[in-house]
């Protein structure tokens, strides 16, 4: 026997070839056992096993560290000012040190000029005091003269009627006596002249001149005596009426005077009175000038740390904060956190928010120490949802939430800081759970698919609490049972529309049996078929046309091509609308319509509204033992409402089922998923 040494590098190699050789079978092993078996689900292997255990229902968000006490900085300069001078941020400051300077030649100006019309207030008002003072001495002296012409009014009144009326009827009949006197004593005269002048003692001429003076005399005495009549009847009254109205007019002279003092006086008070207004104004406003001018420079209120304020509204237009921005007034510019005390402002969606309260416990971790954790509480729910965060989504509703930290962080912790929040809503002891996703809803109904082999069967449940992951199941499932993590998709009883009412509400709707109007004369828009060639048939195949725009081709009556009677049946067409096994050569009117609650009606034997696999191989057994030559398409339609091998049923002949593969659906096929 012929010995071979092998070298220590051909040991090697040979070492090295085995191993590559022995991992390619262990890949190829494991291939083969995690391979999917042929017409078997690949999602029915994964499954959870239900298991009892304290159920926590928890709600975890996202936020940002900041201090639950914070003192703000804002610019106190009104309208805008720049800035030409902040302190850095991250810097400690104590109480009363400079951390911010704003640009002061504009309010330095605005002082000055105030300045200047405070003083010209201020002149006006001692003028405006000075007039009063003027004002009232002249009212015055007006109002005196006014009174004394009515005193002098009443004493010349007083004095007509009390002395001058009665001096001049005593004056007046003083006259008539005197009158009636020197009457009677020249009428004696006269007598004595005339007997003497009869007798030769007194000549003519004596005689004449007594007679004359007898005339004047009794003229005389007739004016006398007309002049007491004219004064009672006539210079009395119009004496009286004369000082009556001067009294009169002396009372409203004084009247008018009072009036027009008055208005005189309030005039004067009333300027006065705008001059006081216009100095406190103009006092005020120096005083805001000059606040104004000394908030250019803004001082610490309390020792803290340094933080640039940043606005929450990312659609803001407000610069940032550094030496040059112009800010605005009432803007926030600095924060001096208290970091003794933190809270995480989270977003909760409101499809929880209704489970937070105010003193539920959280923990919060960070993201620069992701393996600690420290205890935390609810401190505040918002009432109104954020209206921040429905810009980049209208839809979007959360809540801001407030988690305050009870526990001491380090001290190397500022706030800006992301963390992480999970609020406990609750802990169920005992308590059966599956994931979320493995609840879904069959006929209105919320089930889980319990797994049995290649045939996994719905099972109601009744479900209570959930969290991000797991949903609590009330009843329904048992410990041990093991539920699909993805339920088979059955594409009838999903709700692709996203309707309200489920199909027993709907039935409880009363209605009437009205046709409802169609817009061509029953035929509905966008499902008007047309016969169109395809490649690779003999006969025509059935297609659509969008809009209900009709096609040249002739309209095929009798079915599919080769199509056995019972196809026809299960699609609705009644006889005498084509002959089987004829393609193409009927001329009737009516449209191949599938009838899926005939079919159903036909092939559920167990009435479960799915088809299992012995009812749709009964199915295809019935549909493809037709006369025709097969190969035909499946109808195309054209929202997809025939899946899987309901359309290829449709498609006629043996290969109707291929061509139902081939069909456009939105789904797989009733109760299988759709695999090629």
């Amino acid at each position: 026997m012929k010995s071979q040494v092998l070298s220590p590098e051909k040991l090697r190699r040979g070492g090295r070839g085995r191993v590559l050789v022995v991992g390619a079978l262990l890949v190829i092993l494991l291939a083969w056992w995690w391979w999917p078996r042929s017409g078997a689900d690949p999602s029915a292997t994964a499954f959870h096993e239900v298991r009892r255990s304290t159920f926590t229902v928890s709600i975890v968000e996202g936020g940002t560290l900041a201090a639950v006490s914070e003192v703000s900085v804002r610019n106190e300069v009104e309208g805008t000012a720049r800035v030409i001078y902040i302190v850095p941020e991250g810097t400690f400051v104590k109480k009363g040190d400079l951390v911010v300077e704003l640009d002061s030649a504009q309010a330095q100006d605005q002082v000055n000029q105030q300045q200047i019309n405070f003083e010209k207030a201020q002149f006006g008002l001692i003028q405006s005091q000075e007039q009063l003072g003027i004002q009232k001495s002249s009212v015055a002296s007006d109002i005196r003269a006014a009174e004394l012409k009515v005193y002098f009014a009443k004493l010349d009144l007083e004095k007509y009627e009390q002395g001058q009326r009665i001096v001049d009827l005593v004056e007046a009949t003083n006259k008539l006596v005197q009158a009636e006197a020197q009457l009677a004593v020249n009428l004696e005269n006269y007598k004595w002249t005339t007997n003497l002048a009869a007798r030769g003692y007194e000549t003519q001429q004596k005689k004449d001149v007594d007679r004359l003076t007898v005339l004047n005399n009794r003229n005389s005495l007739i004016v006398a005596s007309n002049t007491i009549w004219m004064l009672e009847k006539f210079d009395i009254p119009k004496q009286r009426e004369t000082f009556l109205s001067n009294l009169r007019e002396a009372e409203k002279d004084l009247e008018r005077v009072q009036a027009q003092s008055r208005a005189k006086i309030a005039q004067a008070e009333a300027d006065l009175l705008t001059q006081s207004n216009t100095l406190a104004l103009n006092n005020k406003k120096l005083e805001r000038d000059r606040k104004n001018l000394s908030s250019t420079k803004v001082y610490a209120p309390q020792d803290g740390l340094v933080v640039y304020a940043v606005g929450e509204n990312r659609f803001s237009s407000e610069s940032l904060i550094e030496e040059g921005a112009v800010v605005r007034n009432r803007q926030e510019l600095i924060k001096l956190p208290d970091t003794s005390r933190m809270k995480v402002t989270v977003k909760v969606h409101e499809s929880h928010v209704n489970m937070v309260r105010a003193g539920l416990p959280a923990f919060v971790t960070l993201d620069s120490i992701p393996d600690e954790h420290f205890s935390g509480t609810v401190e505040r729910v918002a009432l109104l949802p954020d209206t921040q965060a429905r810009w980049g989504n209208p839809n979007l509703k959360v809540y801001n939430t407030e988690v305050h930290i009870t526990e001491a962080l380090p001290d190397n912790i500022k706030p800006g800081v992301s963390a992480k929040a999970e609020v406990i809503i609750t802990n169920i002891e005992n308590a059966l759970s599956v994931p979320i996703q493995a609840v879904t809803t069959l006929k209105g109904r919320q089930v889980v698919y319990l797994a049995n082999g290649r045939n996994p069967t719905p099972k109601p449940v009744e479900v209570g609490m959930y969290n991000t992951k797991y949903i609590q199941i009330v009843s329904g499932l048992n410990e041990g049972d093991r539920v699909l993590l993805a339920p088979p998709l059955d594409i009838q009883e999903k709700d692709l529309e996203g309707e309200v009412l489920a199909p027993d509400e709907k039935a409880k709707v009363k209605v009437t049996n009205a046709v409802p109007a169609s817009p061509r004369g029953g035929m509905p828009r966008g499902i008007e078929t047309t016969s169109l060639p395809r490649p690779g048939t003999n006969g025509p195949s059935f297609g659509t046309r969008p809009n209900g725009v009709p096609g040249n081709a002739e309209r095929p009556a009798g079915g599919a091509e080769g199509r056995a009677p019972e196809t026809a049946q299960a699609l609705g067409q009644g006889p005498g609308q084509g002959q089987p096994g004829a393609p193409g050569q009927g001329q009737g009117q009516g449209r191949p319509r599938f009838d899926r609650e005939a079919m159903m009606k036909r092939f559920d034997a167990d009435g479960d509204g799915v088809l299992s696999e012995t009812e749709r191989a009964a199915m295809r057994q019935a549909f493809g033992g037709g006369a025709g030559g097969g190969g035909g398409r499946g109808e195309r339609g054209e929202r997809g409402e025939r899946p899987g091998a309901e359309a290829g049923a449709a498609g006629g002949g043996s290969g109707g089922e291929g061509g139902g593969r081939r069909a456009r659906s939105n789904g797989p096929e009733v109760g299988q998923p759709r695999s090629e």
